[in-house]
């Protein structure tokens, strides 16, 4: 059974190194030229939600930055699902320097959650599955990409109000 998606907190995502994000940003750029989806930045989700954020979050997310080196993801390829929210994303391996990473930031902030897919989300919204598989065979993604920095978010409904508040750079 699936749990009920929390509609409102704030979260802690991964961002990318520019030769990262360009290439995102092109691939979601071509997907949304053909299915016009909503606009957010490619980020990777890597724990939460809060209910609030204070000075002890921002510190441990300061500490925990100048600690952790800067991460590279690998892709398992683009997927598909009927998910608004996970509608066309790519599969991240769920490899050791990853999963240490998002261990320490829920322990740290005391979030323990036991389900954890790592995506990059491309699109958000309901579309028939074969033009989306046509959009698949028109595209293809990276092998690996670099985590850089870690940031805190406060995301709620609505994608066009998405706030990075903080972020915090991984060592290099």
């Amino acid at each position: 059974m699936k749990k009920e998606r929390t509609v409102k907190g704030f979260w802690v995502w991964g961002q990318f190194d520019n030769h990262s994000m360009t290439e995102l940003t092109r691939i979601k750029g071509k997907i949304n030229k053909i299915l016009d989806g909503p606009q957010f930045e490619p980020h990777l989700t890597l724990s939460g939600p809060l209910d609030l954020i204070n000075k002890n979050v921002r510190k441990s997310l300061t500490k925990i930055a100048n600690e952790k080196p800067q991460v590279r993801i690998y892709s398992e390829g683009i997927k598909t699902d009927s998910l608004f929210y996970q509608s066309m994303f790519i599969k991240i391996k769920e490899d050791k320097e990853l999963l240490s990473l998002k261990k320490i930031i829920d322990s740290n902030l005391g979030l323990f959650s036991k389900e954890y897919s790592p995506h990059i989300s491309l699109f958000y919204g309901k579309e028939k599955k074969e033009r989306k598989k046509k959009i698949l065979k028109e595209i293809d993604g990276p092998t690996n990409l670099v985590l850089s920095s870690i940031c805190l978010v406060d995301v709620n409904e609505e994608i066009d109000s998405w706030n990075v508040i903080e972020s915090y750079q991984l060592k290099k």
